[in-house]
């Protein structure tokens, strides 16, 4: 069982007011911020959104931002409310689960360590872990599990996050954590592909630099957290502490889910600290922020060093990946970041590598959608360079736009259709709304979701290709050619409700190549969960089912199908997939727990 993220973002641009220049140059900035989220890609002439409109577009109940400007927090606000039954309003010592943003700022922590010699991290870990040691295998005859490969998640490292627990559950130890062993409720950590090799994220190697730090330091997490990064920051209404502390907690926000439903418990536990653990404010994670722009450009934080900070912005194996932090580069400029996802919680750090210009954004939603809303009308407000593209319109006759229109295929069960509605090009992906494409000039065309450019090509034999390109370098990413009327993929059939028809199709896909990522489980099961995100409940149900008949030893296929009959209201067809849930996996602590509500439910109606 896991949530994904939200499948669909709607464009619906809402006129909004420009905020008038007033005397204050910080406040006529913070208007522009507020008045003016938008879309991936900036049409000259769109209208924008307000902070509170796409709140209540979004379900998002509260909001924290912190405003980096020169190296400074230029202001700090908060919006909406910490519950929705409460109607507390956050304010800006509001506590936020930062979910995986715990990482960069336990990186740094280790990092120090590094720094101060307790540890090394470009050394095999089997050589600092005591209590616990990654078993050796023929992934890693070769090539070695170090600390800077599990941070920048090239380790080969297993379990990709963490569903927390319930207050009053059982909290497993980190051994019981590393060994997937009960109270446990993720799998046991291991390394199933050579260090060094593939970038894959992975929440359990964090586990793994926890379990060296104690190793060599001994103490806890938190109090480590503590004295190496959130002291020596000012990060005062920060902790590692898990569960938080009593006196912290009529100060935390409670979560919402992405269907916007409350969190039962308020939140998670997270007994995972240093991937996922970290209660925070915006104003404290801009300090971190600020404190790593400030290393990495004069040496002057307060924490490392320039030289072991650098490591933070770097590429490690992939351009998009560092110790510790995502990066983005946009054309020459680049930018570190982290994003986090909890439970009921989401968060967005932005920094800049040179100029000292950033952003954090939290949250009590699980929205990311929103944030990024918000991140790119900070970006254009302050001047943030390349981060939001911005083009102008230049009209094409409607004739010529219908020659492109079709369905064009991607990969052996994905496409989009390219539709003319009023005389406008739009694109139609199989799994997301639509959106238009706007013609820039000399054919080339963008959409408002993402930063690729677009054209329409006849290949050798005449027929019309969609070729996508990078904007920035001009490299074709890939070409698709335009579908025969009676050619289908598989999800077609779930689209129509034809689930057999559907089930042979991806059986078929299988036997051909079962190493098709459009049959592998992990990705039916995580599109599944985006349809069911979507409200797509009747769609999510069939697919589970599909992924069932393609994989029946899996405990997760089974739990997952249940899942969606119990959302349909089908009380007693949830209760079958359930125990068989449990035939495979006796001690799934989620199985366990709905088996028996329901068989008490059940009982009752009899």
């Amino acid at each position: 069982m896991r949530y994904a993220a939200p499948l669909f973002t709607v464009v619906l641009f809402a006129a909004c007011s420009t905020p008038n220049r007033t005397d204050d140059p910080a406040e006529f900035l913070r208007r522009h911020v507020e008045t003016g989220l938008c879309e991936q890609v900036f049409i000259e002439g769109d209208s924008t959104w307000t902070i509170e409109e796409r709140m209540k577009h979004y379900g998002v109940p509260g909001v924290s931002i912190a405003v980096i400007d020169d190296f400074k927090i230029a202001w700090t606000k908060s919006y909406g409310v910490m519950d929705s039954s409460t109607m507390r309003p956050v304010t800006d010592s509001t506590l936020f689960q930062a979910a995986s943003i715990s990482k960069p700022v336990f990186t740094m922590a280790l990092l120090k360590l590094a720094e101060q010699g307790a540890l090394t991290i470009d050394t095999d870990v089997n050589t600092m872990l005591t209590s616990w040691k990654i078993p050796e295998s023929a992934f890693t005859a070769t090539e070695k599990v170090t600390l800077k490969r599990l941070l920048g998640h090239v380790a080969g490292a297993t379990v990709h996050g963490f569903q927390g627990y319930g207050p009053g559950e059982p909290l497993p130890t980190l051994d019981q954590i590393l060994n997937g062993e009960a109270p446990s409720n993720s799998p046991a950590i291991v390394v199933d592909q050579t260090p060094g090799t593939g970038w894959r994220y992975s929440g359990g190697g964090y586990c793994v630099a926890s379990q060296v730090i104690l190793n060599v330091k001994g103490g806890t997490i938190p109090k480590h957290m503590d004295e190496l990064v959130l002291k020596p920051l000012g990060m005062s209404r920060s902790t590692y502490q898990q569960p938080l502390p009593e006196a912290w907690t009529q100060n935390a926000a409670s979560g919402y889910l992405p269907d916007r439903s409350a969190v039962k418990s308020k939140w998670h536990v997270c007994p995972e600290l240093s991937p996922d653990g970290l209660w925070t404010t915006a104003t404290d994670l801009a300090r971190f922020v600020i404190d790593l722009q400030k290393t990495i450009t004069t040496d002057s934080g307060k924490v490392l060093s320039r030289a072991t900070a650098s490591q933070m912005v770097e590429p490690l194996l992939e351009p998009s990946t560092a110790v510790g932090m995502m990066l983005d580069n946009k054309g020459s400029e680049r930018y570190f970041e982290h994003g986090g996802w909890n439970e009921g919680f989401c968060g967005q750090i932005y920094g800049h590598v040179k100029n000292g210009k950033g952003a954090v954004v939290l949250i009590n939603a699980n929205q990311p959608a929103f944030m990024s809303e918000v991140i790119r009308s900070i970006a254009r407000a302050y001047d943030w360079p390349e981060f939001v593209p911005q083009h102008k319109a230049v009209p094409m006759d409607s004739n010529a736009l219908k020659a492109f229109t079709g369905r064009y295929r991607i990969g052996s069960d994905n496409m989009i259709t390219i539709a003319l509605r009023s005389g406008k090009l739009f694109r139609e992906p199989l799994r997301e709304q639509p959106t238009e494409l706007v013609h820039i000039g000399d054919g080339e065309f963008v959409g408002r979701t993402d930063e690729r450019s677009r054209r329409f090509v006849k290949d050798a034999a005449g027929a019309m290709t969609l070729q996508v390109s990078d904007t920035k370098s001009g490299d074709v990413l890939s070409t698709l050619s335009r579908m025969q009327d009676d050619e289908h993929i598989p999800f077609e059939f779930v689209q129509r409700g034809e689930r057999d028809a559907a089930l042979k199709a991806y059986a078929e896909l299988k036997a051909a190549n079962p190493n098709d990522e459009a049959v592998n489980e992990e990705a039916l099961n995580n599109f599944g969960y985006q349809l069911l995100n979507a409200r797509l409940t009747e769609q999510a149900r069939d697919l589970f089912f599909i992924n069932m008949n393609l994989y029946p030893k899996s405990a997760n296929v089974f739990d997952s199908y249940a899942e969606a009959c119990l959302k349909l209201g089908d009380k007693k067809q949830a209760l079958e997939y359930y125990r068989r849930t449990l035939t495979v996996q006796p001690e799934n602590p989620n199985a366990v727990r709905v088996v028996t509500e329901l068989e008490k439910e059940l009982s009752a109606s009899r």
